[in-house]
C-alpha cells in the first residue's frame, strides 16, 4: 500500500484485522472475513490494499509499533543511572512479554511468506524496531559488553535469543519442556546468559 494521508477504512479494515488475529488466529485472516468483519462488501479491502499479503503487512507493521513502544516505555522507566546492559536487558523482558501477550500477531510479523514486504507501513515500523535494537546494543558495548564484535550481528545474537524464548513460551514449549517454570526465571537466565550479570543491574 503506498504512503498517503490516513483513510478511516484502511484503519478500520487493520483494527479488525488486528483483532480479528488476535482472537482466532492466522487462518481466519482472510479478505473476505475482515470485510464481513468490518461490515463492508467483500471487494472492499482491494480498493485500499493490493491483496491479503498487503493487508497483512499492514498489520504487522502494527505489530512491529507495539514492540518498539514496549521497548522505549521499559528501558525509558528506569532511573536516570541505569547503565546501557539494564535497559538492554529491561529492552529485552519487554521483548518478551509483549510476544507473550500478543503471540498470533508477533507470529505472523515473522511470517515473511504471509507477508507483502514491501508495505511501506512494514518496511518503515520493522527497520525502526531494529534500529532501536542497534542503539541499545551500541551503547551496552561501549560500557564494555562485548566491544570487539560487529555491533549488528552482536544486536542479532541478542535479538535471536530473546526472539527464541519469547517463541518457545508463546507456543507453549518451553513449560512444555520444563514443568512449571516460570516465565520471570527463564527471562532472568536467557538475558544473563546473554546481556551478562551487568544486565540485571541499575
Amino acid at each position: 500500500m503506498t504512503e498517503t494521508s490516513p483513510d478511516p477504512l484502511d484503519e478500520r479494515l487493520v483494527e479488525v484485522g488486528l483483532k480479528l488475529l488476535e482472537r482466532e488466529g492466522l487462518e481466519a485472516l482472510t479478505l473476505r472475513r475482515i470485510a464481513r468483519e468490518a461490515g463492508v462488501s467483500h471487494g472492499a479491502p482491494l480498493r485500499h490494499f493490493a491483496g491479503l499479503s498487503d493487508l497483512r503487512a499492514e498489520i504487522a507493521a502494527r505489530g512491529f509499533r507495539i514492540l518498539s513502544d514496549a521497548v522505549d516505555e521499559a528501558s525509558g522507566a528506569l532511573p536516570a543511572g541505569a547503565g546501557p546492559r539494564a535497559r538492554l536487558h529491561a529492552a529485552g523482558v519487554a521483548y518478551v512479554e509483549a510476544a507473550v501477550a500478543h503471540p498470533s500477531l508477533f507470529a505472523l510479523m515473522f511470517r515473511p511468506e504471509a507477508l507483502d514486504r514491501a508495505n511501506a507501513a512494514f518496511a518503515r515500523e520493522s527497520f525502526a524496531a531494529f534500529e532501536r535494537l542497534l542503539r541499545l546494543v551500541r551503547a551496552a558495548q561501549d560500557d564494555g559488553f562485548e566491544p570487539a564484535s560487529d555491533v549488528r550481528v552482536l544486536a542479532g545474537a541478542v535479538w535471536a535469543s530473546v526472539h527464541g524464548l519469547a517463541s518457545l513460551w508463546s507456543q507453549g514449549a518451553f513449560a512444555g519442556a520444563v514443568p512449571g517454570a516460570r516465565l520471570e526465571d527463564a527471562l532472568t537466565v536467557s538475558l544473563r546468559l546473554t546481556v551478562g550479570e551487568q544486565g540485571v543491574s541499575a
